[in-house]
C-alpha cells in the first residue's frame, strides 16, 4: 500500500501555493502519492489543523506574513508554526519570509527550531527545490540570511540598541553632526560607536554602505 506523503503549505498568494504544490509533486517518488492541502490565512490554517488532527501533516510550509484570526489569538505565520508544533510534533516545518528583521529571525528560530527556514529573497526555485527536499529526507535548510544571522549570533556580532538607533537616524538623512541631538552620547562618542560598528559589520566605506549592510544584515 502507498504511504501518503501529506504536505500543508500557508501563503496568502495563491501563485505561490502554486508553485510549492509543483515543486513537491516532482519531488514526490513513485513509492507513495501526494496529499497537497493548502490554506491562505491563519482562520482556514486552523480550521485545517483541527481537521487533521488525527492524520497529521509530514511537512507544513509557513510564510510569516499572512492574514490573522483575532478570535484565535493567531496573528501570524510564526503563531501558525507554534501551534503545529504542539498538536502535530513531528511535522517538519518550513518557515518562509521577506523579513530581515533581526528580532523576528531569532524569535523564530528559538520559538520554533524549524528544520527549514528560508528567506525569500534568497532563493531560486531551484533553491526552494534543494531547501524542500533536504527537509523532507531529514535535514536541516537554511537560506544565505538565516545562515549569516546564525552566524553572528554564535560570534556574539550582535550590534545593541543604541548602534542600532545611530544607523537608523542615519538612514532617514539625519547629519552626523547633529546626531548628538537624538542620542544621548557626545560626538566623538558617535563616531567611535560608529567605528565599532563598521568594524563588526565589516563595512568598508561612508554611511551609505553602512546603511546597506545593516538593512542587509536585518539591522533596519
Amino acid at each position: 500500500m502507498k504511504k501518503v506523503l501529506q504536505v500543508f503549505a500557508i501563503d496568502d498568494h495563491a501563485v505561490v501555493l502554486e508553485g510549492y504544490h509543483a515543486i513537491f509533486k516532482t519531488l514526490n517518488d513513485r513509492s507513495s502519492s501526494l496529499n497537497f492541502i493548502k490554506a491562505n490565512d491563519c482562520k482556514s490554517a486552523y480550521e485545517l489543523i483541527e481537521n487533521y488532527k488525527a492524520d497529521p501533516f509530514d511537512v507544513a510550509v509557513v510564510d510569516y506574513s499572512i492574514p490573522n484570526y483575532a478570535e484565535k489569538n493567531l496573528h501570524s505565520g510564526e503563531d501558525m508554526a507554534m501551534l503545529l508544533r504542539q498538536v502535530m510534533p513531528d511535522c517538519k516545518i518550513v518557515m518562509m519570509t521577506m523579513h530581515k528583521e533581526v528580532d523576528i529571525m531569532g524569535r523564530v528560530l528559538e520559538r520554533i527550531g524549524p528544520e527549514g527556514f528560508i528567506n525569500k529573497s534568497d532563493c531560486t526555485t531551484d533553491e526552494l527545490f534543494e531547501g524542500f527536499k533536504v527537509v523532507l529526507e531529514g535535514g536541516n535548510y537554511y537560506s544565505k540570511t538565516i545562515s549569516n544571522f546564525q552566524k553572528r549570533m554564535s560570534n556574539e556580532v550582535l550590534l545593541d540598541d543604541v548602534d542600532v538607533r545611530i544607523i537608523k537616524l542615519l538612514a532617514k538623512g539625519i547629519k552626523n553632526k547633529n546626531l548628538d541631538k537624538y542620542i544621548p552620547l557626545t560626538v566623538s562618542g558617535i563616531e567611535k560607536r560608529k567605528y565599532r560598528i563598521k568594524r563588526l559589520l565589516e563595512v568598508e566605506g561612508g554611511d551609505e554602505e553602512l546603511i546597506l549592510e545593516a538593512r542587509n544584515q536585518g539591522y533596519i
